[in-house]
């Protein structure tokens, strides 16, 4: 029986999937250990795979959609999931000290550090003939962006031949100019507040979009959700923030606010979108639903 299940994307990072499933071809058999490599077919087949795997370590061969799409099927369980990155962002990574290159992370992940971490859960719903209609529940890994973070998020799913931060950053460039703020009624473990908010973020690792950190002082095993809220402000102060933010520290601006929290429950009349690990979890919702989920995988990774 194989001891480590590969799950490798062939659509992950704009062709970077199908590249390393040609390295990890090559690299696999002086490995060293009983594994197996599948590739998905499909959207949502990589949860399936992981489901019915019956190795100790499933490892996500991809972006962070991959890994989400792993971590869906195995919160709860004995299982330990590993990470190869190659995806568009591979944000992750940055919170569990694992190796960009694949050879290097293949060899990480022979040394087989696990460490338990959190996931986090989100919900969202839509307003539909004066009722709301909820999307089923789902896990995420990294993080939840909400506004204006899940509409570049859509546009980067749109943008065919660029990848890491320069795709983030055109991205953000073509959606500023048609984006719309929706005021927000927020509710948070301890606070209460109505306002036009730019983005929401809730991070359970420290950075996305391919490097932005939004939360760079979260912690993938606090029991917490980092959280990031950025006002509504003008296109050029946007501009003006969107350096600090590339940069692994707390943003120091009036306009930024950064709290923890084990829940947040967000509505509003304006629709807005919503991304689990860069991919699109509502679009068009009215409210949303993130709470974290303490100790809930297993994961091989190195830094704290």
């Amino acid at each position: 029986m194989a001891e480590y299940t590969f799950v490798l994307n062939p659509e992950a990072g704009k062709g970077a999937g199908r590249k390393a499933g040609i390295l990890m071809e090559k690299l696999l058999p002086g490995f060293g250990r009983p594994y197996e490599l599948v590739r998905t077919e499909r959207p949502g087949h990589a949860t399936e795979i992981a489901r019915d795997s019956a190795s100790s370590f499933v490892v996500a061969v991809g972006g962070d959609g991959t890994l989400n799409e792993v971590a869906n099927a195995l919160v709860g369980s004995q299982k330990t999931i590993g990470i190869i990155p190659a995806g568009s962002g591979n944000d992750f990574i940055r919170s569990m000290g694992i190796p960009r290159s694949i050879p290097d992370a293949l060899e990480f992940l022979k040394a087989g550090r696990g460490r338990v971490i959190d996931a986090g859960r989100v919900q969202t719903g839509k307003e539909i003939n004066g009722s709301t209609q909820d999307a089923p529940e789902r896990y995420f890994v990294n993080g939840v962006g909400i506004g204006f973070d899940a509409s570049v998020a859509r546009r980067v799913s749109e943008i065919k031949h660029l990848r890491g931060t320069m795709l983030y950053l055109l991205a953000v460039l073509q959606t500023l100019g048609r984006y719309k703020s929706p005021e927000f009624h927020g509710t948070t473990d301890d606070r209460a507040w109505t306002s036009r908010e730019l983005l929401v973020a809730a991070g359970n690792g420290r950075c996305a979009g391919g490097g932005f950190y939004l939360t760079p002082e979260a912690k993938v095993d606090d029991g917490l959700l980092d959280l990031c809220i950025i006002d509504d402000v003008s296109i050029p102060r946007i501009l003006r923030l969107i350096p600090t933010v590339l940069g692994a520290k707390k943003v120091q601006d009036d306009h930024v606010t950064y709290l923890r929290t084990k829940s947040l429950t967000l509505r509003s009349s304006d629709s807005f979108n919503v991304h689990a690990d860069g991919e699109i979890v509502g679009r068009e919702v009215n409210s949303v639903k993130v709470e974290i989920v303490p100790s809930a995988l297993c994961v091989i990774g190195g830094a704290r």
